[in-house]
């Protein structure tokens, strides 16, 4: 068995030097162009160490999943900087292998912490993805670009959380939406409304009030009040 190995092995050497090998390991290279005319995920680099900068042709990138109408699609911007290493040393076969930080280009400001327990993605625009790991302290966060509208799961404190700093929150579903939970508050600084298009069934088990200031106004063609299961009494508003 081990020799079988080592002569395919060998055979994969003989086959990989090729005539057409002339770049070996990998490069440091910018990307150029993003605007693949085949949008096969695909950018042009160019190798800053050659004089005049030449263009390479259409590279391929090396995602964390790839497959048929699926995957990762992620692609540097250009002036990125990226490692390319060269099929069989052929400069014409390039691919991307991995993005690179560097001196000018460093990571985001929040992204280091000495416990290395904070995972990030963000993007151009400045919106963030956070994975916070650290004991005591785990929580996933989504953020828009302004920071002020927020999806959070905190761990510790066993909360989901939805804020909107500024603007609206919007929940809408084609036919139903249902709340479970054991006590429910709704709280509201200025004004509230219901709407109900057809019916509405409000059905206290135990306990129930309701509490006004100044005034209430209750309006229907007909009330029924039925206390205590009782005859009920009908009026007029």
């Amino acid at each position: 068995m081990a020799e079988n190995i080592y002569k395919l092995l060998q055979g994969a050497e003989e086959t990989a030097q090729t005539s057409q090998a002339s770049i070996f390991g990998v490069e440091v290279a910018l990307v150029t162009n993003v605007n693949d005319p085949q949008k096969e995920g695909r950018v042009k680099v160019c190798l800053p160490r050659l004089p005049g900068k030449p263009e390479s042709g259409w590279a391929r990138i090396a995602q964390p999943a790839a497959g048929p109408g699926r995957g990762m699609y992620w692609l540097p911007l250009v002036g990125d900087e990226v490692l390319v290493g060269f099929e069989r040393g052929s400069v014409s076969h390039p691919y991307v292998i991995g993005c690179l930080w560097n001196g000018k280009d460093k990571p985001m400001k929040n992204a280091f912490n000495p416990d290395n327990t904070t995972r990030m993605i963000q993007t151009a625009s400045g919106h963030l993805v956070i994975l916070e790991d650290k004991d005591g302290e785990e929580k996933i966060i989504i953020a828009d670009s302004s920071g002020k509208r927020t999806v959070t799961f905190d761990v510790k404190a066993k909360k989901f959380i939805v804020e909107a700093k500024e603007g609206d929150v919007e929940i809408s579903a084609e036919k139903k939406i249902v709340l479970h939970c054991e006590d429910l508050e709704i709280k509201s600084t200025k004004t509230g409304k219901v709407d109900i298009g057809s019916t509405f069934d409000l059905v206290v088990s135990d306990k129930g009030a309701l509490k006004a200031g100044p005034q209430m106004n209750l309006k229907a063609q007909r009330v029924d009040l039925n206390p205590s299961g009782g005859a009920g009494s009908g009026g007029d508003d």
